[in-house]
């Protein structure tokens, strides 16, 4: 019994009242008037329990059929509490590593980084967006627009505080290494190149992003900037020198570098390449003996060994029907003839990777598909550059940005991963679960802190994910 409940049942006992007991019905105190009368079937006493009111600790007794007097309630904000109490939850390894790292904008980073896990925020909104958040880390983050972008620069700028980040994240890891492409715009000031490792500082139009991905855990490790050509093989190797081969597998699409990979193979780097459509290797006679199910897609695959080197053929039979509806369309409007027609057929749904790992060939396809989040991700991120172009004054505040970039990828990428432990992967997304949560709203009044009602949908998904984010009720 609480103190306050125990002193006023103690004050009506000095007045007279007798018989008087307290209740707790749902954590909260309701008084009763608790007699006895003798039972003549049973022949023993029987209680008597007749209800009077409820008490509340600034209103005392309301008697029953009263309603409770009207206060004033002084409310001060309402925020989103369910998305910002997951996002502090999952970023939460990474706060003393920031802290250390960027001891005077570490709270900015964060915030740039709450604000834009779910999806587009320019820095001229990041402060309204960072307002309709619970500040459950209690920082304050200066989110002016133009403090944002010196931010940005002096990120950018700062290698050894990257590198620090970059090695608390990888020095447990088994990682791999994407190659991704990154356009930049033709501007004398976002030449990526003056801040690469280009010795004669040669202007570049497009550079390269190495993105690292632990193998373990799923999670980005690092990312390097390799300015040249996007085909510019020898450029990538020199890139990942300083990485042990042995721990490293590079994920490539046929975009990024010739199809042979024979300076791979002599730098001794694992690979994974994705042929193109028309190459001549899809000639190679693969017999596709096994199978497995890729989100419910059933995958057909086979491989085999050609001088040293792995291939892998997978047929996807959903994506097979989806082609070949569409080459007759074309068929129809004459875009094509019956012999292209025939030829196309035969690769329908097909997918040839080049691996110099022999491994089973679902972990190969696994690796591949793997891309498949990396891209979408920065492919919007790349927009985002463009849109934010008015505040990054030079290539260092690009690589400030492309490192808020890669902070909100680990947090989607830890969000995900939690998804996919629960097994709803099929119909939930990092950012569908942030958009669940943020209808629950905490409440500040009169210093009080209140979460608003909890659906019962975010409760269950809640509990499903192993979340601990509300209070049982």
């Amino acid at each position: 019994m609480e103190e306050w409940v125990r002193a006023w049942l103690e004050e009506q006992r000095r007045r007279g009242e007798r018989c008087l007991e307290i209740k707790y019905i749902q954590n909260k105190p309701y008084v009763y008037r608790s007699t006895s009368t003798y039972d003549r079937m049973t022949r023993s006493a029987k209680k008597i329990s007749t209800y009077l009111g409820r008490l509340t600790k600034e209103d005392g007794f309301i008697a029953k059929g009263e309603k409770r007097p009207n206060h004033p309630v002084h409310l001060h904000r309402i925020q989103e509490y369910g998305n910002a109490a997951l996002m502090a939850e999952e970023f939460d390894e990474m706060l003393p590593v920031l802290r250390e790292a960027f001891p005077a904008c570490w709270q900015e980073i964060v915030a740039l980084t709450f604000t834009r896990v779910a999806g587009y925020t320019p820095l001229s909104r990041v402060g309204d967006a960072w307002g309709k958040l619970d500040n459950i880390l209690a920082i304050a983050p200066d989110c002016d627009p133009a403090n944002l972008s010196h931010v940005l620069t002096a990120v950018g700028g700062d290698d050894a505080a990257r590198e620090a980040v970059f090695r608390h994240l990888s020095s447990p890891a088994h990682y791999l290494a994407y190659d991704l492409s990154f356009a930049f715009p033709h501007s004398d000031t976002l030449n990526i190149a003056e801040v690469s490792d280009n010795a004669e500082n040669v202007w570049l139009r497009q550079a390269n992003i190495v993105l690292s991905c632990a193998t373990d855990t799923g999670l980005p490790v690092m990312f390097r900037v390799q300015p040249g050509p996007v085909r510019d093989v020898a450029a990538l190797v020199d890139s990942l020198s300083g990485i042990d081969p042995a721990r490293t597998t590079l994920v490539l699409d046929r975009r990024s570098i010739p199809e042979e990979g024979t300076l791979l193979q002599e730098a001794k780097i694992p690979f994974v390449i994705l042929q193109r459509r028309n190459s001549v290797r899809y000639a190679i006679r693969i017999h596709l003996t096994d199978h497995f199910f890729y989100h419910k897609q059933l995958v057909r695959t086979g491989k085999r060994e050609v001088g040293r080197l792995m291939f892998y053929l997978y047929e996807d039979a959903d994506l097979a029907v989806e082609e070949e509806k569409t080459l007759y369309r074309l068929l129809e409007k004459g875009q094509i003839d019956r012999e292209t027609l025939n030829q196309r057929l035969k690769r329908a749904g097909r997918i040839l990777i080049l691996s110099s790992i022999v491994a089973e060939p679902q972990e190969i396809y696994g690796l591949y598909k793997s891309r498949d989040t990396v891209d979408d991700y920065f492919t919007g991120f790349k927009s985002l550059i463009q849109v934010d172009k008015p505040y990054l004054r030079d290539a260092t505040a690009v690589l400030g940005h492309i490192f808020i970039g890669f902070l909100c990828f680990y947090l989607h990428c830890r969000i995900l991963n939690l998804i996919e432990r629960a097994g709803l992967s099929a119909h939930l997304s990092p950012r569908g679960l942030l958009l669940k949560l943020s209808t629950v709203h905490s409440v500040v009044y009169d210093r009080k802190k209140e979460l608003t009602e909890i659906p019962k949908e975010v409760r269950g998904i809640a509990g499903k994910l192993g979340l601990t984010l509300f209070p049982d009720r």
